[in-house]
């Protein structure tokens, strides 16, 4: 602990002063928009006030180091660990298993995890004297392993390695579109650009121009399952979305348990754990009943001829346990097939080897589907690279 003598306003510690910057650098490894200058915010501020004083310390680094509530969250964790005791540290192992639960019954702020982990990495500079470190010897599975792992059975911060995976692993779908642009290898003779190019030699047609298609955007429409059945994977299958519509601006994102709700707004935030506890937010059915029929049936009527103006493709995120509008679902599901280029089915089930399509929802939606994916870990997620062809 640092003795309150040397605190006194307008007096400087090395040791305090390296603290502070370390915290600094942790609460930006965690998210939090801080350069150097608000390190030196921060110095400035403990020169001014009584150290000695927690209350007013803490307050003191709060109003120059965050700007909004949600960083204001994650700052009143930060704090405690990091300028308390060895026991307060401690605590890091636990809340590495449990998310931050073990702070009480409110649940973990967006960017809770990022802050673990940058509190993992820091705890060599804050550890007291002596102190064990609660988390010694603990590592991240190798991404192979990671990749190949099912959803539901990731802790807390093996979902974190994962959804850094899948927002490095995502990809930008494209299709061929109706026009062309000059290619030196192209399949099609370029006669404009040819005869141009002859003028500017006098008349002589020396090399013959070439064209090829135009890549364009492929338009997307994501629909995810988040009832109650779906829980385990309906959070990490919402950061994929947040990276696809970090990667392009024509996707459209929709969530439904016993309703559809678009959430497409809500995932355009840069920051995805704030996006996607958004997105969760505006769901008032997330971890509900399920009633694919009327989600899909809903997004035909009210959806289908904004988002599909152009021919798009459609990712339907589900297990397909729908059990009471079997015939609805069967009617909706072939017209959101006809409204569309290609119609995928990912389904986490599809990750147990003793899986069979027997369950009257699945049988249902099986033949309206172009294609049926498995989608329960991260490696099935990035290989959606030949579906979205």
């Amino acid at each position: 602990m640092i003795k309150r003598d040397a605190l006194a306003p307008g007096r400087s510690d090395p040791a305090l002063s390296h603290r502070i910057v370390s915290f600094v650098r942790t609460l930006r490894a965690a998210g939090l928009p801080l350069g150097v200058g608000k390190s030196a915010l921060a110095l400035e501020a403990a020169k001014r006030i009584d150290i000695g004083n927690r209350a007013e310390f803490s307050a003191a680094l709060r109003s120059v180091l965050t700007v909004s509530p949600a960083e204001g969250v994650l700052f009143d964790c930060a704090f405690p660990m990091f300028f308390g005791n060895a026991a307060a540290f401690a605590r890091l192992g636990d809340l590495h298993e449990s998310g931050l639960r073990s702070l009480g019954e409110v649940k973990p702020p967006p960017g809770a995890l990022r802050l673990l982990r940058a509190m993992d990495s820091a705890s060599s500079l804050i550890a007291a004297p002596g102190a064990q470190r609660a988390v010694a010897g603990a590592g991240y599975s190798p991404q192979e392993r990671l990749a190949s792992k099912d959803f539901a059975q990731m802790t807390p911060e093996e979902q974190a390695e994962a959804r850094e995976l899948l927002r490095r692993g995502v990809l930008c779908p494209k299709r061929k579109g109706r026009r062309y642009k000059a290619a030196a290898h192209g399949p099609r003779i370029d006669l404009q650009a040819t005869l141009r190019a002859g003028l500017a030699s006098g008349g002589e047609l020396a090399q013959l121009k070439r064209k090829a298609r135009r890549d364009e955007p492929l338009s997307l429409v994501l629909m995810f399952d988040v009832s109650g059945s779906m829980t385990a994977y309906a959070r990490m299958a919402i950061h994929f979305a947040h990276a696809l519509c970090s990667a392009r601006r024509s996707v459209e994102v929709f969530v439904f348990a016993t309703r559809l709700t678009r959430v497409t707004r809500e995932l355009r935030g840069r920051d995805g754990d704030v996006a996607t506890a958004a997105a969760l937010n505006a769901a008032p059915d997330w971890e509900g009943g399920t009633r694919i029929a009327s989600a899909i049936g809903q997004f035909n009527r009210q959806w289908s001829r904004r988002v599909l103006a152009r021919p798009g493709m459609v990712l339907l995120f589900s297990d397909g346990l729908e059990r009471a509008y079997v015939e609805e679902l069967r009617f909706e599901a072939a017209r959101l097939r006809r409204s569309c280029k290609r119609l995928v089915w990912l389904n986490p089930l599809l990750g147990y080897k003793d899986f069979q399509p027997r369950a009257r929802g699945v049988l249902a939606l099986l033949p309206a589907v172009h294609e049926h994916r498995a989608a329960h870990n991260v490696e099935s997620l990035l290989g959606l690279a030949d579906a979205l062809e």
